[in-house]
């Protein structure tokens, strides 16, 4: 595995991507449901990557891409609407940092998909991590039990809907790096927000809800802002898949995105940061500097 510093800082760059593209569709689900803003989003990215098909690599698909690309596409579908539903009821650095909860899915997936094994002291980083995007929830109150840890997780509105979102998450890493690799980052870029921004319509039009299509204010310069951020973010993150293990880029893409879910929660939002959550970020850190060994 590469574990040159360009694949690691193409990882913490799409946690801080993701970030951003996550402060901006909060703001969006202010003026339109879920599915209805997951249609914008995605086929709003879909110019783009056409842009850069018919630019370079060209539009190519091997026989290998249609089973892992067409689970990438359905699973996130699912994830993408629980996620911006959890976005719209609950707070920012609460429920974003439940998806450190994919490096260990992700992780071990991988290992089965891709033959992707870290080390052992790189599994301890993940598992840190992973630790530590718990103790962001955990509420002493609750007990140091499971069913107190379980509580801590699923008392703020949304978590449980973000643990669903990071269980999807955890697996489509591996169906994704499959897919690009028997097309291209752009193809299945392509493919992919076609599919996603397709199957939201669909499911809007079959239940007669197409009406919520339409923004309840204005909102064409925060979505052309969200489909450029939301397009850098995936590229670079299929790239990176390409130069490092899964589990490992998930690590430190979700810690990045975790600690600055927080920041941004407190500076924009108002919400409060306890001092239990700050050692959460720390543990996700180490959790990230062992990745690298």
């Amino acid at each position: 595995m590469d574990l040159s510093l360009l694949p690691m800082l193409m990882a913490a760059s799409v946690g801080a991507l993701y970030a951003t593209f996550d402060l901006l569709r909060k703001r969006l689900t202010l003026s339109m449901p879920p599915a209805a803003l997951l249609v914008w989003l995605a086929l709003a990215q879909v110019p783009l990557f056409v842009a850069m098909v018919a630019g370079g690599e060209g539009f190519a698909i091997g026989p290998g891409y249609w089973a892992p690309g067409l689970a990438s596409i359905a699973l996130n579908i699912v994830a993408n609407v629980a996620f911006l539903r959890a976005l719209e009821i609950a707070s920012l650095g609460v429920t974003v940092p439940l998806l450190s909860l994919t490096p260990v899915f992700a992780t071990l997936l991988s290992i089965q998909l891709l033959g992707e094994l870290p080390s052992a002291v790189q599994m301890a980083g993940i598992v840190i991590a992973v630790v530590g995007a718990f103790a962001l929830n955990f509420d002493p109150g609750e007990g140091a039990t499971p069913a107190g840890v379980w509580r801590s997780l699923v008392r703020e509105k949304g978590s449980l809907l973000m643990i669903l979102v990071a269980l999807c998450w955890s697996v489509t890493p591996a169906f994704d790096k499959l897919a690009v690799g028997a097309s291209g980052v752009y193809t299945h870029g392509t493919l992919l927000n076609a599919g996603v921004g397709l199957g939201a319509l669909a499911w809007l039009l079959v239940r007669g809800e197409a009406g919520t299509l339409r923004p309840r204010h204005f909102v064409g310069g925060t979505v052309a802002a969200s489909a450029v951020v939301g397009f850098a973010a995936l590229v670079l993150l299929l790239k990176a898949y390409g130069l490092a293990w899964v589990g490992v880029v998930e690590t430190i893409r979700r810690a990045v995105n975790s600690a600055l879910a927080l920041v941004f929660g407190r500076w924009l939002f108002g919400e409060t940061i306890r001092p239990a959550q700050i050692v959460a970020v720390v543990l996700m850190s180490l959790g990230v500097a062992l990745v690298f060994f």
